[in-house]
């Protein structure tokens, strides 16, 4: 039997000190929440200095792919996370970000439709047309527009709708009440502006009472379901732009965003470290100078991490979506020289500004599959492939097996279950549906 004693042993622990645990939350933090948060400690240091970015200086961004300056990410990507601050409720944008995500569980699809979300106007409108915002995405404009016709019907109903009419036909549809008369009405909206009731009348072929309700109907609708008290839905703001140059691509970090942060040296020569005074100022001048470095930190990681991406996905800014590779955040973090934390943490709600658009970093990384010739193709883009082929079926309809076949023929090592799989993932018809549907169109 073992008798009670004493064992040693030896370990390593990671310190995380408080300059590390707020470098941790500025890279996470989207530019939105990091600019609230820089408010709050400035109002709490005076010796830190915010400046609004069009009088602050504008300086040259390092490159992104040279190596970091000073402390590696890695560094701080390990240990125990301090809890996350309260923070506001949800906006609709929020909202329609999880809703996207349930919906949507193609990656091809899934980012497609954060691109359109990332076009609302304040209203929650589309301002230009799907077959301009498809050029720019890289997939056909029938494709997109399917997206669309979906996204229309998240909650609230009426987003992404490119009119009022169609704003309020779909408000209606759900409702179920969107009947000819009422199909009348919408199309004649400018004589409802007009208060012109006996024409309105004469066109919907309504009574008077009957028509009285339908406009009852009408003003109970909301025609800017974009409108949000929380929040309202406003263009995203991407922290990285890309840009063509030459035959390849310029990465800059978008430092109007956030405030440029200063120390007050005017105040900080006054320091007299011999007072209690003096002492307080000098823990608020470290905290200041520890606040910048996170901010240079969050900086170049960002950058790094955005290049890294730009490099493994130069195909997508040239062809589209269907030249996605697969990629994911371990690959990334290999090639970029950082912790997978780290990459998961600056793709965070982090937005980057295309020839292509304004793109959701995390959309960028997918789920691969081998090809015939030991190559890996993204699920995205063998997806996108399938959808290609059946929006050119003539009369002769693609089977199943006829895809497969088909696929195997472009260099994909494919099982007729997984075509199956994605096409019913995509919401596309067996080939016996779409024929029946060919005969009778």
């Amino acid at each position: 039997m073992l008798s009670p004693g004493l064992i040693q042993r030896q370990s390593q622990s990671l310190v995380m000190t408080p300059q590390l645990r707020q470098a941790i939350a500025m890279l996470q933090l989207g530019h939105q929440e990091l600019t609230q948060s820089l408010q709050q400690i400035a109002e709490l240091n005076p010796l830190l200095v915010l400046e609004s970015t069009d009088t602050a200086p504008n300086t040259e961004p390092a490159d992104p792919a040279s190596d970091l300056h000073d402390d590696d990410p890695e560094r701080f990507t390990s240990g125990s996370e301090r809890p996350e601050p309260a923070a506001p409720g949800p906006t609709l944008h929020d909202d329609l970000i999880a809703q996207i995500h349930l919906r949507f569980p193609v990656q091809q699809d899934c980012a497609a439709a954060l691109y359109l979300l990332a076009c609302l106007d304040e209203a929650g409108r589309l301002p230009e047309a799907v077959s301009g915002l498809a050029v720019e995405l890289g997939v056909e404009p029938a494709a997109l527009e399917t997206i669309r016709q979906v996204l229309m019907r998240l909650e609230p109903a009426g987003l992404f709708t490119r009119s009022l009419e169609e704003c309020l036909a779909v408000q209606l549809e759900q409702k179920n009440r969107l009947d000819p008369a009422m199909k009348i009405l919408l199309a004649n909206l400018d004589l409802l502006a007009r208060r012109d009731w006996r024409l309105l009348r004469q066109k919907c072929q309504l009574e008077q009472d009957d028509l009285l309700d339908m406009l009852t109907e009408i003003q109970a609708l909301n025609p800017r379901p974009g409108f949000d008290p929380r929040q309202p839905v406003s263009p995203i703001q991407p922290d990285l732009l890309l840009r063509k140059n030459g035959p390849g691509f310029r990465l800059t970090f978008n430092h109007r965003l956030l405030p440029h942060c200063r120390v007050d040296l005017e105040m900080q020569s006054a320091l007299d470290s011999s007072t209690d005074a003096g002492r307080q100022l000098l823990a608020y001048a470290n905290e200041a100078n520890a606040v910048i470095r996170a901010l240079e930190m969050r900086r170049q990681t960002i950058l790094k991490i955005g290049a890294e991406i730009v490099r493994q996905q130069a195909a997508f800014f040239e062809e589209g979506l269907a030249a996605l590779r697969p990629l994911t955040m371990r690959d990334l973090a290999t090639g970029a020289d950082v912790h997978e934390s780290t990459v998961s943490r600056v793709v965070n709600g982090k937005y980057i500004d295309t020839p292509r658009g304004i793109l959701p970093l995390r959309m960028f990384f997918s789920t691969a599959l081998q090809a015939s010739d030991g190559s890996t193709q993204s699920a995205s883009a063998i997806q996108h492939r399938i959808k290609t082929l059946i929006a050119w079926e003539d009369d002769d309809i693609l089977s199943d097996d006829a895809l497969t076949t088909q696929l195997q023929k472009e260099g994909f090592a494919i099982q007729r279950r997984t075509v199956a799989k994605y096409r019913e993932g995509m919401g596309i018809a067996k080939s016996s549906q779409r024929r029946r549907l060919r005969k009778t169109s």
